[in-house]
Formats: structure tokens, sequence, C-alpha cells
């Protein structure tokens, strides 16, 4: 019975352990002032961009081995590799010195790599290891409440951070504290720069511990690890990779696990195209740039309503008729947003900001549901992938489409106003390719799906 009770104490613990670490793995105090802060250290826009796109391709590169490897490794041992990554990641910041310098483009190679290296780690690992806790426990059926609890957990962290993030970037405000508390001391401009910096530092310094607490959980992983840390040559090389086309070919037999990525897929990678712009369009709509920070807020927060809402939808709802529930919201929200109406578009982008929260709500709870533990991390390290490649085409459509609208009102404005002007006209694309990557995915799945229930069936019926 002790052995029993310290089991279940240890798998109570995953589970706790699992909101922090979502919690502190988000809270990027830097997020609000990302942009600026990676052009203040003294990197150039064309830096900035090669960095970004270095980070993507570390993702995608990196997102199915990790999942494979947690499969086969344990979900605990990429979990501790991902916060080890993050400190290392801002370690990196924390260290470099501001200002032009022979190592300063390479120092943030650094962190863009490793950054990309734990996001794929992380991916999956952790739902992975959290599921398992709720199995070994006979709570599988509470999956959706710890989805909602942890989503609401994360808003609320994340509000904190982009109000703090923001704050403690502005001079004015980080200078007048001292004043307040009676000192005569004035902090340096790049202390002040460095503060949203080392505050994610000091978070992920916190996440670490609390990532070296948990226990394995997955079948066979302790003994499986310890086969592969004896094992040479190339077998152990192949391992990973026999995973992959395992839980691939797993994937491809179960078709509706198959449809609910891909599904991820488009309502994602529309929504998140969007969200990548969405300052701009705040712009265009005439909010002024100090109100950016707290509208990131404000669309953190909404992911409390956005989780109760999910969880609501899965438990009943059948997967089509949530599909189409998500679809709806996001294509009217990408009609209004078509409308540019000021001030009070901020409206339609909420819907953008919503799907990519409610999105990652359904898609964890029914993969989880329907994967066996054997090949959990892996499935959920496809869906990442797939949201990734998602997002890449969405980003190369629109980079194309951007130029040929440019083209077309070359000489009829000052640049400024051309840049405006095209694009404005520019998310009049977006419910369009919307329209027709949701027309696609239902085409394929009346085409490729034989026993069509599994997408109509309500929660309530058992199988």
């Amino acid at each position: 019975m002790t052995d029993d009770s310290s089991i279940n104490a240890s798998l109570e613990g995953n589970i706790r352990r699992f909101v922090l670490f979502r919690v502190l793995y988000s809270a990027r105090f830097y997020y609000p002032v990302f942009t600026i802060l990676f052009l203040d250290y003294g990197l150039s826009l064309e830096q900035f961009a090669i960095l970004n796109t270095v980070w993507a391709l570390t993702i995608v590169l990196a997102e199915v081995p990790s999942g494979a490897l947690a499969d086969i490794l344990g979900r605990k041992r990429l979990i501790v590799y991902a916060a080890v990554l993050m400190v290392v990641e801002l370690g990196v910041l924390v260290w470099v010195p501001i200002g032009e310098s022979p190592y300063l483009f390479y120092a943030f190679l650094v962190n863009r790599v490793c950054s990309g290296l734990s996001e794929a780690a992380a991916s999956g690992a952790d739902e992975a290891l959290a599921y398992d806790s709720l199995q070994a426990l006979g709570r599988e059926r509470d999956w959706a409440h710890l989805l909602e609890r942890t989503t609401r957990m994360v808003s609320v962290g994340f509000f904190t951070t982009m109000i703090i993030g923001a704050l403690v970037y502005d001079a004015a405000v980080v200078n007048s504290v001292p004043r307040l508390l009676g000192f005569d001391w004035t902090p340096a401009p790049e202390l002040i720069i460095k503060l949203p910096i080392l505050l994610t530092f000091l978070s992920a310094c916190v996440l670490l511990p609390v990532t070296l607490g948990l226990r394995e959980v997955s079948p066979g992983a302790a003994d499986q690890a310890g086969v592969h840390s004896q094992a040479v040559g190339i077998g152990r090389l192949l391992e990973p990779f026999r995973q992959i086309l395992q839980a691939a070919s797993w994937t491809l037999a179960h078709r509706f696990v198959l449809f609910v990525i891909l599904a991820a897929l488009v309502l994602d990678s529309v929504a998140r195209q969007f969200v990548v712009l969405a300052s701009e369009y705040y712009r265009v709509i005439d909010i002024p740039a100090a109100w950016f920070g707290f509208i990131g807020a404000g669309m953190a927060l909404l992911g409390i309503i956005n989780a109760r809402l999910s969880r609501y939808l899965v438990s009943q709802h059948s997967p089509l008729f949530n599909y189409l529930f998500l679809s709806a919201i996001l294509l009217v929200g990408l009609s209004g947003l078509t409308l540019v109406i000021p001030w009070f578009g901020v409206l339609f982008a909420v819907a953008a900001f919503a799907m990519m929260g409610m999105v990652a709500f359904q898609s964890s709870y029914y993969i989880n549901r329907e994967v066996d533990s054997a090949h959990r991390a892996t499935v959920l390290s496809f869906r990442g992938l797939a949201l990734n490649l998602g997002l890449g085409l969405a980003s190369l459509l629109y980079t194309g489409l951007i130029a040929s609208i440019r083209a077309q009102y070359a000489g009829a404005a000052d640049p400024d106003g051309i840049q405006e002007l095209v694009f404005v006209a520019s998310l009049q694309a977006f419910p369009a390719y919307f329209l027709v990557l949701f027309l696609v995915l239902l085409v394929l799945a009346w085409l490729l799906v034989g026993n069509r229930e599994v997408f109509t069936r309500h929660p309530s019926r058992r199988r």
C-alpha cells in the first residue's frame, strides 16, 4: 500500500508539474517587444529575418525526431532537455553585450537554434507524460478538465508577462522606480534592454528543477533507455526513424487521427498567419502602438473563455460539429477583417487569436484519447510539424501575394501609402484561402474515410 501511495503521489505530482511547466515555459517576458528587442541589441532587419528562418527550420527538422525520442527514451528526458535548452538560449542573451560586435549574430544564432530545439523537444512530450499519468491513475476522463485548467493558468501567466515585459522595457517606467523607493540611481540603458531577457532567464532557472522532479510513466521507457544507452552502431541511430515510421503507419491507418491533424493545420495556419501580422493591422485601424501590449494581454485572457468553450464542445458535440463551428467563427472573423473598421475592427481579430487556443485544445484532446502510449509523443509531434508546415506554406503564399499586389500599386502613392494599400488588399485573400482549404479537407475526408461515423459520433456514445 505504501508503494502504491508513493506512486500515486508521484503521478499526481506529474500533473501539477505539467501545469507549472506550461506556465513557466510560456512566461516569455520579451514577447511584447520581441522584434524591437532584437534590433536594440544591435541586429539588422536582415539578420532578424535570417534568425527567424533558422528558428522555424530547426523546429521543422527536430519536431518529429524529438517526439520519437520521447517515446523511445522517455518523456521526462525530453522535457528536462527542453528546460536545459531554455536556460542556455536565454543565458547566451544575458551574457552577450549589447551593440555591434563580431559575435553578436552568432550568439543570437545559438539562441534561435536552442529555442527551436527546445520547442521541438517539449512539443508532445509534456502532454504525453501528463496523459500517461492520468491513465495510470485511472482518470483519463479528466483530460479535458486538465487541459482547461492548464489553459486558464497559462492565459493568466501570459497576461501577466505581457504587461510586465512591456513595462520593464519602458525606460521612463523603470527609471521612476528607484526614485519612488528613495534611491538616487538610474539604471543603464543596456540593463533596461536586457530586463525582459533577465526575467525570462529566471523563469527558465525555476523551470529546470520542476522538470527534474517529474516521474517517468511510459511503459518500459526506463528499460528501453537502458538498452539504448548500451547499444552501439547504426541500429541505435536508426531507432528513432523506425519509431517515426511505425507512428506514421499507425496514423495513416487511423484516419480519424490523421484528419484531426489536418483540420488543425487548416484552422491554425490561416489564423496564425494573421496573428503574425496583427500589429500592422492594429496600426491600419488607427490603434496607437502603446495599446498593442494591452491588446495582446487581453487576447491571452480570452484563453480562459476559450478553454471552457472547448471543453464543452468536445464533451457535448461530435468532432464534425466542432470543426464546422470553429470554421464558422474563423470565417466570420476573417471576413470582418477585410472591412478594416477603425478601432472596432480589433473585435474581428479575436477570432484568429481564439482559434489557435481552441485548435490546440481540441486536437490535443482527440489525439491523446485515440493514440496508444507507445506512439503518443510521436503522433503529437506530427501535429506540431503539420502546424509549422501549414504556417510556412501560408507565409510563402502570402509573400507571393504581397509581391503581386505591390506591383499593381507601384507608382500609385508614396511608399508608406503603398504599404498600407497593399496590406489592406491582402486581407481579402484570407477568407478565400481558408474556404479553399476547408472544402479540400471535407472532400478528402469524404473520399478517404470509409466509416464516417467517427466524425459524427456524439461523445456520449461509447465505441
